[in-house]
């Protein structure tokens, strides 16, 4: 059985059955989704080398032909036809066939299938109604799916929107009827809600898929699941959460700086982006510095993004010591009339807070702590967004 190394392999591709494209849409409520497919045929002709061992058709191995390096390689290189480069076209199938004439000369087939790219349509998704917009300041450009791909030497990003709805919880909420905001996780009694009191929001989805020379395991490690350190794409920091990350390598052809006219194969990686905005949750600020390190002060309007907040609520309280104030606090039930209850207590010191006013009103709402459940990350360093 003959080696690559013992023959010349001359490959081309073919113009006149090659170049076959179709496209198509797909989704429901709201959410439209476009993928392109393309297929391509090649020219594989076999001959002896000079000065190699004579060749027979038995000696001539199809699968070994499929690992040509002018080939394309499944799951790896990226479309190019005539100089039109399209990145975001990867190469997903191929198969191979003997000429029935001649058999020395092959047929080689290789389907192709883009990332699946899409916005979701006006008034689409799961959303509440009444919701306020949840999108970047800055107009938010869908493109079309020719514009999704790059010509020449430009290598553009990708980028689509989506919308789905998240719960979240709340500890004070409007009335119905508009009667105004109330605490909403106690009963009257004093008892919190067996049940929590949850808002349905609408949660965007931004989709980002970009080309980067290199990406290590440590860049997966520190940029999954992380919040933005600083403000980006409008919004101020922890508020927006890349979730997941996928990354592939792929062989992409580019203009060879020396010989425009020539095209040369460049490895990359394709990274794909499931950054998520956190639901609009605006919370009134009771006790100066509540949460800790928010820098807030009473009456100050603040969004945790995705913070994690939890109230200041507890059955029993820290009381000083009537022994002196040099002493440990005494932790106390909060007991009134023989009966323990939920209160609110201060993050500083665990001591006993009493409402300056009642229904609703005022400060008549728990104050939280503030907790940083996901790692942080400059997204501004790796983040490529489209112009």
């Amino acid at each position: 059985m003959a080696q690559l190394s013992d023959m010349d392999v001359t490959v081309c591709q073919r113009r006149v059955d090659s170049g076959q494209f179709s496209r198509s849409s797909s989704g429901s409520g709201g959410q439209k989704k476009t993928k392109v497919t393309v297929n391509t045929n090649y020219l594989v002709i076999v001959s002896e080398k000079s000065g190699g061992p004579t060749l027979t058709p038995s000696d001539i191995n199809p699968i070994l032909l499929m690992t040509h390096d002018s080939l394309p390689k499944t799951g790896r290189t990226c479309y190019t036809f005539g100089g039109l480069i399209a990145p975001f076209i990867l190469c997903n199938n191929k198969s191979i066939e003997r000429d029935r004439e001649n058999p020395f000369v092959f047929n080689v087939s290789a389907s192709w299938e883009s990332i699946e790219v899409g916005m979701s349509g006006a008034g689409g998704g799961q959303s509440a109604p009444g919701q306020p917009d949840r999108g970047p300041e800055e107009p938010l450009k869908p493109k079309e799916p020719e514009e999704e791909l790059a010509y020449g030497d430009s290598l553009r990003v990708a980028v689509s929107f989506t919308t789905s709805s998240q719960e979240l919880v709340q500890y004070e909420s409007n009335f119905a009827n508009d009667l105004g905001l109330r605490q909403s996780w106690k009963l009257p009694t004093g008892t919190p809600f067996s049940d929590p009191v949850v808002k349905k929001v609408p949660l965007i989805t931004i989709s980002l898929v970009q080309f980067e020379d290199d990406f290590t395991l440590t860049d997966l490690e520190e940029r999954s699941y992380s919040v933005n350190e600083t403000p980006w794409n409008g919004r101020g920091a922890n508020q927006w959460l890349i979730g997941d990350i996928a990354a592939e390598e792929v062989t992409l052809k580019r203009r060879d700086p020396d010989d425009p006219t020539e095209l040369i194969s460049v490895d990359k990686w394709r990274i794909s982006y499931n950054i998520h905005l956190a639901p609009k949750h605006e919370i009134t600020c009771v006790v100066n510095d509540e949460p800790f390190g928010l820098d807030v002060q009473a009456g100050d309007r603040y969004d945790p993004g995705w913070l994690t907040l939890q109230p200041l609520v507890d059955t029993f309280f820290m009381k000083p010591n009537p022994d002196g104030a040099a002493l440990p606090d005494i932790l106390t039930p909060n007991v009134e009339d023989g009966y323990a209850s939920a209160g609110y207590i201060f993050e500083a010191n665990g001591r006993k807070r009493t409402p300056a006013s009642s229904g609703g009103t005022g400060d008549d709402r728990p104050s939280y702590m503030a907790f940083q459940t996901f790692s942080v990350s400059e997204f501004d360093d790796f983040l490529q967004w489209p112009n």
